[in-house]
């Protein structure tokens, strides 16, 4: 037979925890798979036209610097004129680019004129004395190449300048300084939070509108040109993401000048794409709002499932256990019921099995004890017999009769089959015979004193459960020296139990025999007395006859004696049982 050994299922292994898991999942699945298409026809719009919004404030950036740069040139060209210098004395002159500068005087550090090695007018005026010698001398080489040159930004009184100059003739050369913060100054964009950063194609920065007045800003400025140096290799028009530590940012760069400039549009993602944060605030809301709700349904289904699955597999494990009462008790319509119903039927099959064969067993059991009261033990008859006899020869015949007369109605009284149970006053009638039949034979080894209350006389008690234990008593005291002095007394009386006592002074038993004969199944009587019934087979007898509330309590003391309590229901109890369906069990009990 091979046996499977019952185990407990894990958190994991359980039908409820996987329902749970499953129909949580399904449900998130769908509504996330919901969110991310709804998400994804939103965005890409969205997206799309704000990026179009960046590029054309990058354009309209583009478009500036080429206005103010061709007005620039414009004027460098007129101003490179030989005729201006042919029909205008140097007042006339100094006094024109005065007025070209109070024009352009965002646009413009200044505007100087270089003839013979030497700046002969400047405006502002004093403006002449700060330029080195060393820059002089650069642009009439660099110009005098091509007669027209573009320098490298580099700083003039703290500021980006660009210096540009275009040859008058061979003497002369007219230099404008561009200021390259009025490229990107703030007034480019009007009412928009945008950075704006011009770089050259290699790499150099060249100018931002970013104000930077504050250790943080300037902090962010210095991060944010790093990063879009890096950007500037890249051609055309570009969309790329920047992160620094202040924060993200969306960049739009494009190189679409003639100056090979480019120009960067910087502005952080959340007002890049201001439609785009309560989008995916909203995504966020039916995720959660789809996570809520798959607990919500996934715990109502898995509690579906888990609740009789519980009680089923808790029934089941009672059943397992022996527990013949078992039953599940289901308050619903489906599948879960036709399963309790069959396993509530099966459970009533085998336990109606299992009261019959108990039934059987017991009324086996009943005759069994039966047969070894009624066994009148030989040596004790023959033993009575002969001590009898010896009465007779020794002519006591009166007394011999007498004998006669208790050794009849003790043999009538044991081996009688019309009932099993009878009355204290019964059983003490009978032990008065035997105690005269054990005098007989054994003299005054023992003395017996009753010390019963009427009270108790019409209390129920098996036959010869008193004559047995007072037996017991006599035979264990044949091995002590002296007088053993036996007690039946009425120990205590309440509403529902009654207590009778058996004590003795003899030498007492040995606890661990004690327990070895109590817990022998098959127990005779170790002495050859009046039958076969023993200490274990009165108590098993009164535990079958009353409950197993009732029997024998022993109180040992080697060398002290023997107490046995006889624990017996009253009356009036007795009488309840038989009403209540006792005279069944009572029949069986006598065989009838």
């Amino acid at each position: 037979m091979i046996r499977r050994r019952l185990t407990g299922t894990s958190f994991l292994s359980s039908v409820s925890t996987k329902l749970f898991i499953l129909t949580f999942l399904s449900v998130v699945v769908v509504f996330v798979v919901i969110a991310f298409f709804g998400y994804q026809r939103l965005f890409a719009p969205i997206r799309q036209n704000n990026e179009k919004q960046l590029q054309s404030s990058v354009v309209q950036i583009e478009n500036y610097i080429k206005t103010v740069m061709n007005s620039l040139q414009s004027q460098l060209i007129f101003l490179a004129n030989p005729v201006l210098y042919d029909n205008m004395d140097e007042n006339g002159f100094s006094q024109l680019i005065d007025n070209i500068m109070t024009f352009h005087q965002d646009q413009l550090q200044s505007i100087y004129l270089i003839e013979n090695g030497k700046v002969r007018i400047s405006s502002p005026y004093g403006y002449q004395f700060y330029i080195a010698p060393e820059m002089i001398t650069e642009i009439m080489a660099q110009t005098s190449k091509t007669g027209f040159w573009w320098s490298q930004p580099h700083a003039v009184s703290q500021r980006s300048v660009i210096t540009v100059s275009k040859q008058v003739d061979s003497k002369r050369l007219i230099v404008l300084d561009i200021n390259l913060d009025a490229l990107t100054g703030p007034q480019i964009i009007q009412g928009e939070k945008q950075r704006i950063y011009l770089f050259t194609s290699q790499g150099d920065y060249l100018s931002t509108n970013t104000y930077l007045a504050y250790p943080n800003s300037y902090k962010d400025h210095l991060e944010m040109k790093d990063a879009l140096q890096a950007l500037t290799r890249k051609s055309g028009t570009s969309y790329n993401n920047v992160h620094t530590s202040f924060g993200d940012y969306a960049v739009l760069s494009s190189n679409q000048n003639r100056w090979d400039w480019v120009v960067f549009s910087v502005i952080e993602e959340s007002q890049a794409f201001p439609l785009l944060a309560p989008l995916k605030r909203q995504s966020i809301f039916v995720l959660l709002t789809a996570i809520i709700l798959a607990i919500i349904v996934s715990v109502w289904i898995a509690n579906y499932i888990h609740k009789p699955v519980t009680v089923i597999t808790r029934q089941f494990k009672a059943a397992a256990r022996g527990e013949l009462e078992a039953r599940i008790k289901l308050r619903r319509n489906d599948e879960f019921t036709f399963i309790a119903d069959g396993f509530n039927r099966m459970m009533g099959n085998i336990q109606s099995l299992f009261d019959d064969l108990r039934a059987s067993e017991e009324k086996k059991r009943h005759h069994e004890l039966k047969v070894l009261q009624s066994q009148i033990h030989p040596h004790f008859l023959n033993n009575t017999l002969n001590a009898i006899y010896c009465l007779g020869e020794a002519g006591y015949s009166g007394q011999m009769g007498e004998m006669l007369r208790s050794l009849m109605g003790l043999l009538q009284y044991s081996t009688d089959k019309v009932g099993d149970i009878v009355t204290v006053e019964d059983e003490l009638l009978q032990l008065e015979n035997y105690v005269q039949l054990m005098n007989l034979r054994y003299g005054d080894v023992f003395e017996m004193d009753i010390a019963i209350p009427e009270s108790f006389y019409s209390t129920p008690i098996p036959k010869l459960t008193v004559i047995t234990l007072v037996e017991n008593s006599i035979f264990y005291g044949l091995s002590k020296k002296g007088v053993n002095h036996i007690i039946v007394s009425g120990k205590w009386s309440e509403t529902d139990y009654v207590a009778l006592e058996v004590s003795d002074t003899g030498p007492g038993i040995d606890p661990a025999k004690l327990a070895v004969m109590m817990a022998e199944t098959e127990t005779l009587n170790p002495h050859k007395g009046l039958n076969n019934l023993g200490l274990r087979n009165v108590h098993e007898r009164l535990r079958m006859t009353f409950g197993l509330a009732y029997g024998l309590q022993f109180h040992n003391e080697p060398e002290e004696g023997l107490s046995v309590t006889i624990h017996l229901p009253s009356e009036e109890v007795w009488k309840n049982q038989i009403c209540q369906g006792g005279m069944s069990h009572v029949k069986a009990v006598d065989g009838r």
